[in-house]
C-alpha cells in the first residue's frame, strides 16, 4: 500500500492503536469503544500502519516547532501585532512566560510523536518479518528528532523510553540535557545502521539510512556547540556528513532553479528528508504556507495567510541582486488579479504552491517541507573544516561556494578564520530562510545574545536586561509544571 493511500486512511479513521488495515473489508471486529492497542499490531501490515501514524504526528511540528519556536524567535522574522495570535508576538519578542500557548502546543505534539515510536517499539517485540529492523529504526529516527527539538528548546526533559503508565510518568524526572543527547545519538545510530538506503517508489518519502547519518552529523556539531561544548564531537559530526557526501549528487542532485526545491512536482527528488504533504482534504495538508504570510491574492491561493508579522527588513536587505533564493522565499507585494487589492508588505511564501487548485482549506496545502537537505550537509561540512583550521581551508571555501553558486551568486574567498564563520551563518540564513534553523545555528555558535540584542536594538523593543542567557531556553509549558506541583524545577529566569 502507498505511503499516501496509509496516511489517508489514518486520517479518515484517527489513529488510536485500534484501527484495522484499510486495504481490506474486516466484518467482525471488536466494538471500536472496546479495542486498544493489545488488538491491534497483530500483522506486519499493522505494524507497518503504526509506523506510519508516527510520520502523521509529524505533520503539525513544521508549524509549531520550525516555524513558530525558531524562524519566530530569531532575527528572520519582525513581529509587530497582537491580536488573536499574540502568543506568537511573545516568542518574537522575548516576553514570552511558561503560560505562552505556543509552548504547550509543541511540547505536546513533540512528545506525541516520541509516544507513538514507544508505541510501535513495544508492539514489534516478538515479530520476525523482514522489516521488524527498519520499523524500528523508523521509529527511533522520529523519536531522536523529536527530542532534538525538546532538548534545544527547554534543556532538561523527562526522557521516556517505553510506554508510561499515568503515574509513571506523573513522576517522570527530567533528565540531563547530555543524557537526553546521548539518547538521541544511540537513536540515530540504530537509525543509520538499520534504514534503507533506498525506497521503491511507493515508500518514497520514509526516512532513509542518509537521513539519519545526516541528522546525526547535525546533532553532533550542535554537541560542539553551546550549551555542551563537546568539541569532540566534530571528528563525529565529519565522518557522518561525509557519508552523506560520499553519494552526493547521486541522491541528491541540486536542480538547475533553487525555487524548483520545492515544488510539489519535485517532492522526494532534492531532499535527503522531507515532511509529505497532500491537499484535497484528506487531512494531510500543511498549514504552513498560511501561518507564515500576512494575506495572498485570488490568483495565489483561496485562502489567507494570517501571520501578524513582517519579513526582516535586514534580511530581505541582505540578498544579493542576483540571488535566486530571495524570489524563491519571498514575495514583495502584489496585485490581485481578480479584485485589484494591492499589497506592499514582504511575506514569506517558500512553502506556497502559486494557483493549487486541489487546496481546500487554510490548513491543506500540499508542498513538502525539509527537515534537513543536502546543501545543509555542505554548510556543516565546510563549518567543522573551517573550525579544525587556523584559516579557511579550500576544501571549505569550495563547498561555501558550491551553495552559492546553485543560488546564482557570486564566490567569494573569506580570508581568515573568523571571517569564513560569519560568511557561513550568512549563507545559512539566506538557503534556509523559513526552514526553523536560524535561532538553532545562533544558539549553537553563541551568536543568539549579540545578534539578537542588535535585533531588538534596531526595533525599539523594551526589554529592561536585553537578550540574556536566560533565553536561550524557553519556560517548561505551566500546564506541565501543574500536573506535579513542585515537582520540577522551572527553567532559570522564568
Amino acid at each position: 500500500m502507498k505511503i499516501k493511500n496509509i496516511l489517508t486512511c489514518l486520517a479518515a479513521i484517527g489513529f488510536t492503536g485500534m484501527i484495522s488495515s484499510c486495504s481490506e473489508e474486516i466484518l467482525d471486529i471488536t466494538p471500536l469503544t472496546n479495542n486498544t492497542a493489545n488488538d491491534f499490531y497483530k500483522s506486519e501490515d499493522q505494524v507497518n500502519q503504526g509506523v506510519l501514524a508516527i510520520y502523521n504526528s509529524w505533520l503539525p511540528v513544521p508549524v509549531s516547532s520550525n516555524w513558530y519556536l525558531s524562524e519566530v524567535r530569531s532575527d528572520n522574522t519582525h513581529e509587530i501585532e497582537g491580536g488573536a495570535q499574540r502568543d506568537y508576538k511573545e516568542v518574537g519578542t522575548f516576553t514570552a512566560s511558561s503560560q505562552t500557548a505556543a509552548f504547550q502546543t509543541a511540547w505536546t505534539q513533540l512528545y506525541s510523536v516520541v509516544y507513538r515510536s514507544n508505541v510501535v517499539l513495544s508492539k514489534i517485540e516478538g515479530f520476525e518479518f523482514a522489516r521488524v529492523s527498519q520499523f524500528k529504526a523508523e521509529a527511533r529516527f522520529f523519536r531522536a528528532l523529536a527530542y532534538f527539538d525538546l532538548v534545544r528548546y527547554w534543556g532538561d526533559v523527562p526522557l521516556v523510553d517505553k510506554v508510561l503508565s499515568i503515574v509513571e510518568a506523573k513522576n517522570a524526572l527530567r533528565a540531563p540535557s547530555a543524557d537526553i543527547y546521548k539518547f538521541i545519538v544511540d537513536d540515530l545510530i540504530f537509525a543509520s545502521e538499520n534504514l534503507p538506503t533506498t525506497y521503491a517508489v511507493t515508500d518514497k518519502g520514509r526516512a532513509t539510512k542518509y537521513a539519519a547519518k545526516a541528522l546525526l552529523g547535525r546533532v553532533y556539531l550542535t554537541m560542539a556547540g553551546y550549551p555542551l561544548k563537546q568539541t569532540d564531537k566534530l571528528a563525529l559530526a565529519k565522518k557522518e556528513l561525509a557519508d552523506v557526501m560520499a553519494v552526493g549528487t547521486t541522491l541528491f542532485p541540486a536542480p538547475a532553479l533553487y525555487k524548483d526545491l520545492f515544488t510539489i512536482a519535485n517532492k522526494n527528488k532534492y531532499h535527503i528528508f522531507e515532511v509529505q504533504y497532500i491537499s484535497g482534504g484528506k487531512g494531510l495538508g500543511s498549514s504552513l504556507p498560511s501561518e507564515m504570510a500576512f494575506q495572498f491574492p485570488s490568483q495565489w491561493s483561496s485562502f489567507t495567510g494570517g501571520f501578524e508579522g513582517e519579513v526582516e527588513p535586514a534580511l530581505l536587505a541582505s540578498y544579493a541582486r542576483t540571488d535566486a533564493r530571495k524570489a524563491a522565499t519571498l514575495d514583495s507585494g502584489y496585485v490581485d488579479t481578480k479584485t485589484g487589492a494591492t499589497s506592499g508588505r514582504v511575506q514569506f511564501t517558500k512553502f506556497l504552491e502559486k494557483g493549487d487548485a486541489s487546496v481546500t482549506s487554510r490548513s491543506d496545502y500540499a508542498r513538502n517541507f525539509p527537515i534537513i537537505r543536502y546543501a545543509d550537509v555542505l554548510l556543516m561540512y565546510a563549518e567543522i573544516l573551517n573550525e579544525e583550521a587556523a584559516t579557511p581551508p579550500v576544501q571549505a571555501v569550495q563547498l561555501l561556494n558550491q551553495v552559492r553558486t546553485n543560488a546564482k551568486v557570486a564566490t567569494i574567498t573569506p580570508a581568515t578564520k573568523d571571517a569564513m564563520r560569519l560568511a557561513l551563518e550568512n549563507e545559512r540564513r539566506w538557503e534556509f530562510a523559513g526552514e526553523g534553523l536560524r535561532w538553532f545555528d545562533l544558539v549553537r555558535t553563541e551568536r543568539a545574545i549579540p545578534v539578537m540584542n542588535e535585533f531588538i536594538k534596531s526595533h525599539d523593543i523594551p526589554l529592561a536586561n536585553g537578550v540574556t542567557k536566560r533565553d536561550l531556553l524557553f519556560p517548561v509549558p505551566l500546564g506541565e509544571m501543574l500536573i506535579n506541583p513542585g515537582f520540577w524545577k522551572q527553567n532559570e529566569g522564568y
